[in-house]
């Protein structure tokens, strides 16, 4: 079976285990970039999936959210960054996919009116810093490093969330295909034993999750990872429909 993730650093650690063989299980893990998943989502592609919170809400009718899996950051999440820290908001802004949970964010934080222009995740940073966008948003380890970048902040997107809503930042989640419901409970169970099987022996991922990521650091990769791979990875069911509710007041 077929599941689908993202070669950043939490979900390489999160599912080093199942790729690595050390945890059974009989799936085959396939790798893309976060809005290219989106698409695929939107398709019905996979069978198991990681999207953007904010592309399960056009997908809930081929897809069921699981309650395994989830990357939410505590207070943690993208970043609206720039050469200055102010913002013109008519000014263009590069964003990783039109149908990230990141361009999502900065439309509650400025509206919908906001010009965005999407882009591969790994291009956002340096689309700011050659001047061709006069802002960008940074997701994964790039939230990280952006100063060494000569980047300064202008808005934390995710601690907005989290002081407007009082919820967790809800980025990227983990969805299996309604024709595979039957599997549900066996696929998180899955899940929920890698992750257990990569807190046990953090030291062993590493090595995979650098040879996977776009900065090398070490320190940057354990901070990417510790912020997105935490209890909420475990079980999202207790916020499962707040979180829901109010990224559709979001989405409009």
């Amino acid at each position: 079976m077929k599941f689908a993730i993202t070669p950043c650093p939490n979900d390489t650690f999160a599912y080093f285990p199942m790729i690595s063989g050390k945890e059974k299980s009989d799936f085959e893990f396939v790798f893309d970039d976060i809005e290219n998943l989106n698409a695929e989502a939107a398709r019905g592609r996979f069978p198991i999936t990681k999207m953007s919170f904010a592309q399960y809400l056009n997908c809930s009718d081929k897809y069921e959210l699981l309650d395994a899996g989830a990357a939410l950051g505590v207070g943690t999440g993208p970043v609206l960054v720039g050469l200055s820290d102010s913002f013109d908001i008519g000014a263009e802004v590069a964003v990783p996919g039109l149908n990230t949970t990141a361009a999502l964010l900065l439309k509650y934080r400025y509206g919908g009116g906001v010009k965005m222009r999407p882009m591969h995740f790994r291009s956002v940073a340096e689309a700011v810093a050659s001047g061709t966008c006069s802002a960008g948003v940074l997701i994964h380890e790039g939230r990280f490093v952006y100063g060494e970048l000569g980047l300064k902040l202008v808005c934390d997107l995710g601690a907005y969330w989290s002081e407007s809503s009082g919820l967790p930042v809800p980025l990227g989640c983990i969805c299996v295909r309604r024709d595979f419901l039957s599997a549900k409970g066996g696929i998180e169970g899955k899940i929920r034993a890698s992750l257990r099987a990569a807190f046990a022996d953090p030291e062993s991922a590493y090595p995979y999750v650098k040879s996977m990521a776009q900065y090398l650091d070490g320190d940057v990769l354990k901070k990417h990872i510790y912020a997105f791979v935490n209890d909420y990875t475990f079980d999202i069911s207790p916020l499962r429909e707040k979180l829901l509710k109010e990224l559709a007041k979001c989405a409009g």
